[in-house]
């Protein structure tokens, strides 16, 4: 596998996300299990010699700025990797030998030592699906290089896999969350490394380049439709999302969407429903929805009152075996021959329901992303500021979901309804 640039780690470095003020207390060696590897006076002198050290390789450092020079550092690290691969022939079957050997591997390639990259990468992915150490060491190795988005699906699933821990793995897992345009996350990170309690230093610097990232939304204000959502197409249909309004859903590719500028404290978003046949030759229907912060005091129930005071909802009927986005939803119906009555009349949906605010608003929504291409043949350090990240409006939020169909459309409209319903993914508790 090929190994990545300097001046693409020069960039991780530059942006001030990949790059630490590291101490002993945030030491990786320290996750090794000594008493498992073999017991013969060269392991294990390497073992004492790179603890004290290993602090300093942790990241690739344009400017080295640590205490004992980089050639020495280096030509340490160089030695113990020769010393453990040795070690690996007398005694193949020993797993935390290897787990060791990769782990200083990874190390030693953040010192230049260009032959370190592909024992690294060999020797944890060998181990990645079965002890979450090398999956971890593994992950930060390729956001360390040039695979920042597979690291971080890889410290993805180690967080999945153990509910205990180190402060060392959240300091890492928020590094690469930084750098993969995961802002949430990161400070999530930066929270469970202080709910850790062990001692892991944090970079107050770093944490706060994360935590501005995500910037508070104002239910007074307005905010340009362009800024408040974005899209990303996956197969033959479009997923629209928006952190400030706390929602995500997906439509055909083909499907007509008007997103409107959101305005103190309101999202609206229709959208057009295929051509369909009709009597008289063919028409659409409309699905809206609509999430906005609730008056004060204001019931979901009573919301709901209130937004079918229009008399297009007249004659509105509770309605069972609605898709319901969340664990509770107020449907009703409303079946008409006051509108379109030339097709057969109206036949409309509305679905409301609330949505809680989490406790990491947008965690939900983030999934990580490669980092932006340096220039073509450039080997300087390349600058680059991260988008800022507009939070969900606090509090709770109500949702109003309709369709507005004639009578002789209305299965059709009425699928592709219970289709969006489906596909709405709501940040909540």
């Amino acid at each position: 596998m090929k190994s990545c640039t300097r001046a693409h780690v020069q960039f991780l470095c530059r942006v001030g996300l990949a790059c630490l003020l590291t101490t002993s207390a945030f030491s990786q060696i320290r996750e090794i299990d000594r008493s498992k590897l073999p017991q013969d006076g060269t392991v294990q002198s390497a073992y004492s010699d790179l603890l004290p050290i290993d602090q300093f390789a942790r990241t690739y450092e344009a400017k080295w700025r640590f205490p004992v020079p980089k050639e020495e550092v280096a030509s340490r690290f160089l030695l113990a990797l020769h010393t453990l691969e040795n070690a690996q022939k007398q005694a193949p079957a020993n797993k935390e030998l290897q787990l060791f050997t990769g782990l200083v591997a990874h190390l030693a390639y953040n010192l230049d030592i260009e032959e370190a990259y592909d024992p690294a990468m060999k020797l944890l992915q060998a181990q990645a699906n079965e002890d979450f150490r090398a999956a971890w060491f593994l992950g930060i190795h390729q956001c360390q290089s040039n695979n920042s988005v597979g690291g971080m699906q890889l410290l993805l699933r180690v967080e999945t896999s153990s509910t205990s821990l180190p402060g060392a793995f959240w300091q890492d897992y928020a590094n690469c969350a930084s750098v993969t345009s995961m802002p949430v996350h990161a400070v999530r990170a930066y929270d469970n490394v202080k709910q850790a309690g062990d001692g892991t230093p944090i970079d107050a610097q770093l944490e706060q380049i994360a935590r501005n990232r995500i910037k508070k939304s104002d239910p007074t204000s307005s905010y340009p439709a362009k800024e408040a959502w974005y899209a990303q197409q996956i197969g033959d249909r479009v997923r629209f999302t928006s952190n400030m309004c706390g929602e995500s859903f997906t439509t055909k590719a083909t499907s007509p969407v008007n997103i409107n500028d959101v305005s103190k404290g309101s999202c609206v978003v229709t959208i057009t429903s295929e051509k369909y046949p009709t009597r008289d030759g063919s028409a659409t229907a409309t699905l809206l929805v609509l999430t906005q912060i609730p008056s004060e005091g204001e019931s979901l129930e009573a919301y709901s009152q209130r937004m079918l005071k229009n008399p297009r909802y007249a004659g509105k009927t509770p309605l069972t075996g609605v898709p319901c986005p969340v664990a509770n939803c107020l449907s009703f119906e409303i079946i008409t021959d006051k509108l379109y009555k030339s097709e057969g009349g109206a036949h409309l949906i509305a679905v409301f329901f609330q949505s809680d605010q989490p406790t990491y608003p947008g965690l939900r929504f983030e999934t990580p992303q490669p980092l932006p291409r340096a220039p073509s043949g450039s080997s300087e350090p390349t600058f680059y500021r991260a988008d800022e990240t507009l939070q969900r409006f606090n509090g709770p939020l109500y949702t109003f979901v309709a369709l507005d169909a004639n009578q002789d459309i209305y299965s059709h409209a009425r699928a592709e309804f219970d289709d969006l319903l489906k596909s709405l993914v709501i940040d909540s508790k």
